[in-house]
């Protein structure tokens, strides 16, 4: 059990190191796009969207940077306060107060991520960017992330039964 944590535990700190990352380059692209408005800025759009036609307004690229950065934060906000919940376990600290929820918020954090990302995408990828095919391109991320969510709101529901057979389990003693 001690080594699944574990592996766990590492898992969610590489991620949320690789998202902070990402976070932080989004914001430094959303910096270039808004000091430098020409062409020479730089931008992780072109490998977001594949505009069918024409090229989107200029407000456009600065406000998708900025939304989706945003969101990644929220989601390194939200894999923090998974992995607390995940290290209090991993102390053998099974079935305390706060712990159904802590999963829950985080199952819930989890899946708002994920129908923010696939809304932010496909609104922004049909509308100014003119990418039809984004609403295929973004449905397999999509049901991964919310897959996930949906296996940590299991963990909630678990937790919420454990903590309930505790609190019976003590008071018969």
């Amino acid at each position: 059990m001690k080594h699944n944590l574990t592996v766990i535990l590492l898992a969610l700190r590489a991620a949320v190191i690789v998202i902070a990352g990402m976070c932080i380059f989004h914001l430094f692209c959303l910096y270039t796009s808004l000091v430098y408005i020409d062409d020479s800025a730089i931008s992780p759009i072109s490998s977001y969207f594949r505009p069918l036609t024409g090229i989107a307004d200029l407000w456009a690229e600065p406000l998708f940077l900025g939304l989706y950065a945003l969101l990644l934060g929220y989601l390194v906000y939200t894999l923090v306060n998974l992995y607390k919940s995940f290290t209090n376990l991993q102390k053998e600290n099974i079935f305390y107060p706060k712990q159904a929820r802590e999963f829950k918020r985080a199952g819930g954090g989890i899946i708002i991520f994920a129908k923010c990302k696939y809304l932010l995408f496909c609104s922004f990828g049909a509308l100014p960017f003119h990418d039809i095919g984004i609403f295929l391109k973004e449905i397999a991320p999509f049901l991964v992330v919310y897959l996930l969510g949906k296996f940590v709101l299991v963990l909630y529901y678990l937790a919420e039964k454990g903590e309930y057979l505790r609190e019976e389990n003590d008071l018969t003693v």
